[in-house]
């Protein structure tokens, strides 16, 4: 899909809307009443998890917002942006009208009008792109700042996806050293500078941290031992949802996963890790393949880390697992 859909979201309410509803996600059960049967039962098959992040916009002025929403293609891109850098991205993966909804999730506005033009967000990741790059990239002037929600032309759309193509990849790797030097002095001040490099390197002393230089490391939750590439150093608990001191808790906040299965799995939150130091299975994971893969693959518990409990606690509050 070659289509972008800018979507600003910097002032106080639309942060806080942005915690619940993307951050937090949305538990599809929970409003069941006002999705009705259809929609639910489709959102269930994007969202096996049952949580999924949610967005939406008011109608405008004029009805702009809703003649902008109506162009809105599944699988386009949506770029979050405030405080001049885009910082979130992910995929529209299912569009609808629902006005009871926005209202429960967000209420009104100061002019009695809700975000009742809604969508399904899948993929969400962090990113880091200014306002600068985001412009030459799309052929806008250097001050451009992005105000109102916008359906990119495909040609500005397929100029930006060629300059920032989409990842899966969670954790960028490998940083140059002068980025992970950069890292690690910047642990010590705002972990909140939106700056694309000092970003990246946080990850990577991350991962640095859980390799210690080997080319080969062990996935905590399956144990097999691979290649470094194929490993993705993973928060246990969401980044997004950690305090400062916690990010910088390097030694403790990570863990290795593999990409064969156990990272998509933990991260979705299908499966988590107990008290006890047990695998547990969310109730919503019903694919045979995937099941399969649980029992044959993963470990039945993992080594106890009691400075990393926090963590996994909040993984399976998050998650409904308590």
């Amino acid at each position: 899909m070659t289509q972008v859909v800018l979507q600003p979201s910097g002032n106080k309410g639309s942060r806080e809307h942005y915690r619940n509803t993307i951050d937090e996600l949305v538990d599809l059960a929970a409003h069941r009443d006002l999705l009705g049967e259809a929609l639910f039962q489709h959102l269930i098959s994007l969202f096996p998890s049952g949580q999924a992040p949610m967005w939406g916009v008011t109608p405008g002025q004029g009805d702009r917002n809703r003649a902008s929403w109506q162009k809105i293609e599944l699988g386009a891109s949506a770029l979050f942006a405030a405080d001049k850098q885009i910082f979130s991205r992910g995929m529209i993966a299912a569009v609808f009208h629902n006005p009871p909804l926005a209202r429960r999730l967000w209420g009104i506005d100061e002019n009695g009008a809700t975000w009742e033009y809604m969508y399904a967000l899948d993929s969400v990741e962090e990113v880091n792109i200014p306002y600068a790059a985001f412009n030459a990239a799309v052929g806008y002037k250097s001050n451009n700042i992005i105000q109102g929600f916008t359906v990119l032309s495909e040609e500005k759309s397929v100029a930006f996806l060629q300059t920032f193509p989409a990842s899966a990849v969670r954790v960028e790797w490998p940083a140059t050293p002068d980025e992970v030097e950069e890292a690690r002095r910047n642990l010590d001040g705002d972990l909140e500078r939106r700056v694309e490099a000092w970003q990246r390197a946080e990850q990577s002393v991350l991962r640095e941290a859980l390799l210690r230089g080997l080319a080969t490391g062990e996935c905590a939750l399956c144990g097999r031992v691979m290649d470094s590439r194929i490993l993705v150093a993973a928060h246990i608990k969401k980044r997004s949802c950690c305090t400062d001191s916690e990010k910088r808790d390097i030694t403790n906040i990570g863990m290795l996963n593999c990409k064969f299965g156990c990272d998509e799995l933990y991260e979705r939150g299908f499966v988590s890790i107990d008290e006890n130091w047990s695998m547990i299975v969310a109730p919503s994971l019903t694919d045979d393949t995937a099941l399969a893969y649980v029992m044959d693959t993963m470990h039945t518990s993992i080594a106890p880390r009691p400075a990393s409990a926090k963590y996994f606690a909040w993984h399976r509050q998050h998650h409904n697992f308590e």
